[in-house]
């Protein structure tokens, strides 16, 4: 597809048959992770060249790329020259450019190289001129997009409008708001998958600049040590003070780039099996007492979330803050959400938990009409998983339980919590510590973990536009999750937290900026339900909050949207090069005729590993050889430093909410601040919400509500009761039919 056939003669997108959809491949082009990165740039120019020279931390390693600016055909105009430059050869090599005449420094101390891309004619380069750390994991930094720039290879381009048009639209996408990349770290997988070894690839699917990559890749043919990998979403580190004794708490948010987009614009599934408003979300807790992985104690949660896997939409053309829901295809077989819940069962394995938090009972019927057919959906898919690998699906009116005052809302997403994470485990990178076996009271030593746990499954949630309801759940989930792995970690002795500890609060603050972060990106507003809102003692300013970040919402989806959508999806599916196009398949909507049977939907119930280099296994950082470790980046031996101007030293700390106290008289974040003591209190053993696979069919209308929140009430958990149980899926509350064995 040509690039120049992207807008349409006014300057707007064209929608041309099945790219509004964003469907993508399966088999898309691979990207190369680097062995070797380089962390900073200086690019020089003259009439008929561009020279980039990049070089690690260390300035120990530099090597020269060279643009030919004359040649018209893209494969040929890149070319790489030796890899083992000394700082004195590029100075030389500098020298002797400004000797020549007509060489002029364009930018220096450049920190990334995003990639290529052209519009109607030539070609641009688009580069990180600024970054600030927002995070630090194993010693490897991960940096936000502070600054960029787009430099012409072209030499003096003449602008068209439709040029200027065509940047215009491109630059809408901020690479300034919520873009995370790292030099030596793969912050686009999960750190239980970056722990067994370095990676060969990235994970394409949350990579936002991939076109460009591949144009650098394949169009012009450069090595994948020149750019870097963009993660859209949100990355966020805190650290809880014990005593002096640092913990770090670091919360990383990936958005899918496949059928992005905003609100209103992008809902449900496409044609691949990918949804709307894809994010998964990761929350990693270690002490990192020593730097490097190897040697660390790091634990890890993952959960995601997810526009609901069916074609549906909503009509905006109309004033209603609410538009009707509209289910656009139905079909019987549920292909698409077969291929959405075949991805998931790929990438985290099983179980897959389900938590809709959709309405169930409404006046007027519009998220309960989609609950059903999901319902349907989910019933059909399981009749064909195998026994003890059935989705799990809870369908619970989060809203409606706000509304009954006998319910406590956070007290039972704490128990489905405790269940889910029972079911799923988390990773731990260490074996069992011996006081965590004998709290347990196990009586065979044998019983004790002397492997890392791993986490196999994934707590799916969703509500319409899993924004305000999903991130509330997420924040309970999360919040139980840090109890598990503060516990894991031997830093407290029973797996529990109260919501009036200093920890609890850190967490929710941020998940509560996680949220409002997603809330923009995908809705154009804050949240407009938070945690607070589902809490019993809410107050009116929270409901007053409430109203205005709705309007504002409204305001944005009404106005803001169409140009947002435009942006999007011209930045992640119309800018790559028309040579590099071979391997793309073009989309189509779903014809419903003759579709076969769809029995074997699932490729896989396990998760999928990355394909690591086979003679690089263990520590991850020690892999990436002497001269551009992440020892030189976090260190800087060849700099002056001192400690408080290290990126530690300015975290947001637990300590900081007692600013009058010092090391010795601060307490502990795991205290209670309203200085009630929880008594440890073990939760039933037969689940109500997550049943066993034995049970899962039992009639929910039996239990009464009464019963129902007396059981989810005793929020705390002790570990010798929490056992796996089977798989399988149930419906609560009695709204909808139980999911029955075929």
């Amino acid at each position: 597809m040509s690039s120049e056939s992207v807008l349409d003669t006014d300057g707007k997108l064209a929608a041309e048959d099945g790219a509004a959809d964003g469907a993508f491949t399966v088999d898309e082009t691979p990207l190369h992770r680097p062995p070797v990165s380089f962390t900073q740039f200086d690019i020089y120019e003259n009439r008929t060249q561009l020279c980039i020279i990049g070089y690690n931390d260390a300035e120990s390693l530099y090597q020269i790329l060279r643009i030919d600016r004359t040649q018209d055909d893209v494969s040929k105009i890149a070319s790489e020259g030796p890899q083992h430059h000394t700082r004195e050869e590029i100075s030389k090599v500098v020298q002797q450019m400004q000797s020549a005449g007509g060489w002029r420094s364009v930018v220096t101390g450049v920190c990334g190289l995003v990639g290529f891309v052209r519009f109607t004619k030539g070609l641009y380069l688009s580069v990180i001129t600024r970054q600030r750390p927002v995070a630090l994991l194993g010693g490897h930094y991960i940096y936000h997009v502070e600054d960029t720039r787009l430099l012409s290879i072209t030499y003096r381009p003449e602008r068209t409008d439709r040029e200027e048009r065509f940047i215009n639209t491109f630059k809408s996408v901020d690479l300034t708001k919520n873009f995370y990349y790292s030099h030596t770290y793969d912050v686009t997988r999960t750190l239980q998958q970056n722990m067994r070894g370095r990676s060969l690839y990235y994970q394409s699917m949350v990579v936002w600049n991939y076109q460009l990559l591949v144009n650098a890749a394949q169009g012009l043919g450069i090595g994948a040590q020149w750019t870097v990998a963009l993660v859209h979403g949100y990355i966020d580190q805190s650290r809880l003070s014990v005593l002096g004794r640092d913990v770090f708490i670091t919360l990383i948010a990936r958005r899918s780039r496949i059928f992005a987009g905003v609100r209103f614009l992008k809902r449900g599934v496409n044609d691949a099996g990918y949804v709307a408003n894809d994010v998964e979300t990761e929350q990693i807790v270690a002490t990192m007492e020593v730097t490097g992985f190897e040697n660390g104690a790091y634990t890890a949660y993952v959960q995601h979330r997810g526009s609901i896997p069916l074609f549906w939409s909503q009509e905006t053309a109309g004033i209603a803050p609410k538009p009707p829901i509209e289910i656009n295809v139905r079909d019987p077989y549920f292909v698409e959400a077969g291929r959405h819940f075949s991805g998931l069962f790929a990438r985290y394995g099983a179980p897959i938990i389900v938590l809709s938090l959709i309405k169930t009972k409404e006046r007027a019927r519009r998220e309960s009409v989609l609950g059903e057919e999901f319902s349907e959906g989910l019933r059909y898919l399981n009749q064909f998983l195998p026994s003890g690998q059935k989705i799990r699906y809870l369908a619970w009116d989060m809203s409606r339980a706000k509304k009954n005052r006998q319910e406590d809302v956070l007290a039972i997403l704490e128990v489905i919590a405790e269940e889910a994470i029972a079911l799923t485990g988390f990773f731990h990178s260490r074996p069992e510590l011996y006081a965590n076996h004998l709290r347990r009271g196990s009586k065979h030593h044998d019983m004790r973990r002397t492997e890392p746990m791993r986490q196999s499954g994934v707590v799916r949630s969703n509500c319409i536009d899993c924004l305000d309801r999903t991130n509330a759940a997420q924040s309970i989930i999360g919040k139980v999750a840090l109890a598990h792995q503060l516990f894991a970690l031997g830093i407290i002795a029973h797996p529990h937290l109260s919501f009036a500890t200093d920890a609890a609060m850190i967490i929710e603050e941020m998940y509560h900026d996680l949220g409002n972060t997603i809330a923009l990106q995908y809705g154009g507003s804050h949240l407009v339900n938070t945690v607070q809102t589902y809490r019993r003692n809410t107050n009116w300013r929270s409901h007053s909050r409430d109203i205005v970040e709705a309007l504002r919402r409204y305001y944005s989806n009404s106005l803001l949207d169409v140009e947002r959508q435009e942006a999007i999806t011209y930045f992640v599916e119309r800018t790559i090069f028309p040579e590099c196009t071979h391997r793309r398949a073009t989309s189509s909507r779903p014809s419903q005729v003759g579709k076969p049977v769809f029995r074997k939907w699932w490729s896989t119930l396990t998760a999928l590993e990355p394909p690591v280099a086979q003679d690089e296994t263990g520590d991850m950082p020690d892999t990436r050889g002497d001269q551009d470790s992440y020892w030189n980046e976090y260190y800087e031996p060849h700099k002056y430093t001192s400690f408080d101007s290290l990126f530690v030293s300015s975290l947001n700390s637990s300590a900081s909410l007692h600013p009058h106290n010092n090391v010795q008289n601060t307490p502990s974040p795991f205290t209670d601040r309203t200085g009630q003591r929880h008594p440890q209190r073990p939760m039933p053993q037969d689940n109500k919400w997550l049943k066993s696979e034995t049970e899962e069919y039992t009639d929910p209308t039996a239990v009464s509500r009464e019963e129902i929140y007396s059981r989810v009430s005793a929020r705390v958990a002790t570990p010798q009761v929490l056992h796996p149980i089977g798989i399988g899926g149930w419906v609560t509350d009695g709204i909808s039919e139980p999911l029955q064995e075929p």
